[in-house]
């Protein structure tokens, strides 16, 4: 189960968005396979950031995650069909900004950060190499 669903899409945009995002074969109903893409890059996308600072999936689906889920995969749908707007566009990279400030901290989701083996918690600016380096001395 990912962060975000069709019906999740649905319930916020309404199924004229996704006949106009995912109609691939132009017959007048989203394509099941096309949304279930745009809904799996938006997951891929949020595991990306999410992972930071929390174990992934974050279950339950926090609402700030699941509205940026549908956001990307419906921009994500949309690259597809040539019928991608601005508004979409600017959903997406709204969505992105918002998981980069979730994954720095900045944002929390009300859940526990990952911890080390040892019980701390992992600095996130840390975690992915363990060095630091200060280029400001010679």
């Amino acid at each position: 189960m990912g962060y975000a669903s069709k019906e999740d899409i649905d319930k916020l945009y309404g199924t004229d968005l996704l006949v106009r995002v995912a109609d691939y074969n132009k017959d007048g109903t989203p394509d099941p396979d096309v949304i279930e893409r745009g809904l799996e890059a938006a997951d891929e996308i949020c595991d990306a950031y999410l992972s930071a600072q929390y174990t992934i999936p974050v279950v339950p689906t926090p609402g700030v995650v699941k509205n940026c889920a549908i956001d990307i995969a419906v921009y994500k749908m949309a690259l597809g069909r040539g019928s991608r707007t601005d508004e979409m566009r600017l959903r997406y990279e709204d969505a992105l900004a918002l998981l980069e400030k979730i994954s720095t901290g900045k944002v929390g989701l009300g859940l526990p950060p990952v911890t080390g083996e040892d019980g701390t918690t992992i600095d996130p600016n840390t975690k992915r190499s363990g060095r630091s380096f200060d280029c400001g001395r010679a």
